[in-house]
């Protein structure tokens, strides 16, 4: 972590205090997400036990995002306890997502006592870069902590912390051709398009209106006996579900992904996906690498299944879809997981799954 302030300074500048701030949700928004797949939890669960509507929790989980999105409270001290008593956390997991809500507390005082009006427009403005300023800044994700890369993902160990640096900016303004690509699916396809995360083509979409994605699990998502996680909200305007299917002899596995902006924006992303069998994590046979992938406004986007996808074992085994969805430049995010299909020779038993 680098230090705030500098020798003979009257204290940290607002610029510092900033970037610490974000680095402080951003590690916060990790641990909370941590400690939630540690105990096997989603989202929605935590929103209903402590009865605050699901969109908020799901803000919380986004890191230093949450302070543009919303001008609503932020996760402190009190709302850290009520984490730490749900999820019965102890010893130092507990110890250290306190410790987080203390600074990020504390690092919110010294912002507004600098600016009581207007601190968090101020901080919004360096956490994204968009301040101006007469002199080179301190970058302000220097208190951010370091992510593994989508190339070399690992499974997080329980009670153990996942890192992640913040989400990035990623869509940018199209051209006529983009619209002309948009206009032209959206005449040409009436049913859900699969996408191929190559560099080229681009994967095809669906029209379907953005405001229908709804929180919670989803069922049949990529066909009979399929199950898709919670909405992860990001980078920007896109929201993506892990998803895994069982079919009758083998076990497939995609992203799905929304694009939720109601303007000409195209997101582009990169995407990837593997599947974990019994906790251990593997690349698809067909696509081990990142791939971009274009979600036009209003329209899903899913992978191909069938380019990750392995042989149904005739003896009991646990699987789970494992996907990355991060900024086009980024090389580095947090990864997601699909409800667990517990796959037996007769049957195939999902955990979470809709009642």
């Amino acid at each position: 972590m680098v230090a705030l302030g500098s020798a003979g300074s009257a204290g940290p500048s607002f610029i510092e205090l900033a970037g610490a701030f974000g680095g402080a949700l951003d590690d916060w928004s990790a641990a909370v997400r941590d400690a939630l797949a540690a105990e096997g939890r989603y989202q929605n669960w935590l929103a209903r036990r402590l009865g605050t509507p699901a969109p908020k929790v799901s803000l919380w989980l986004r890191g230093r995002e949450q302070v543009w999105l919303s001008g609503a409270g932020l996760p402190g001290a009190a709302t850290t306890r009520a984490i730490v008593r749900e999820l019965g956390l102890e010893g130092p997991s507990a110890d250290r997502l306190a410790a987080l809500a203390a600074r990020i507390d504390d690092l919110q005082r010294q912002m507004e006592a600098r600016h009581p009006r207007d601190w968090r427009k101020r901080a919004v403005e360096h956490l994204r870069g968009t301040a101006p300023a007469p002199a080179p800044a301190p970058a302000p994700t220097a208190d951010a902590p370091t992510a593994p890369p989508p190339d070399s993902p690992q499974p997080t160990p329980r009670g153990g912390r996942r890192r992640s640096l913040p989400r990035l900016a990623a869509a940018a303004a199209t051209g006529v051709a983009a619209a002309a690509l948009v206009a032209h699916l959206a005449s040409t396809r009436t049913a859900p398009d699969t996408a191929k995360p190559a560099p080229a083509p681009q994967p095809a979409a669906i029209p379907r209106a953005a405001g229908l994605e709804q929180p919670g699990l989803e069922k049949n998502t990529l066909g009979a006996d399929s199950r898709c996680g919670e909405p992860v909200p990001g980078p920007e305007s896109v929201v993506w579900r892990v998803c895994a299917r069982v079919d009758a002899d083998r076990v497939a596995f995609a992203v799905k992904l929304t694009n939720q902006a109601d303007g000409a924006a195209t997101a582009r992303v990169r995407v990837r996906v593997q599947y974990a069998r019994q906790k251990a994590f593997h690349p698809c046979p067909e696509a081990p690498n990142p791939q971009p992938v274009d979600v036009p406004p209003g329209r899903t986007v899913i992978t191909d299944p069938a380019r990750c996808s392995v042989p149904r074992e005739p003896v009991p085994y646990a699987y789970q879809g494992v996907g990355w969805v991060v900024p086009a430049n980024a090389n580095a995010g947090s990864y997601e997981l699909s409800p667990t299909a517990h796959v037996h020779p007769d049957r195939t038993i999902w955990k979470p799954d809709l009642l």
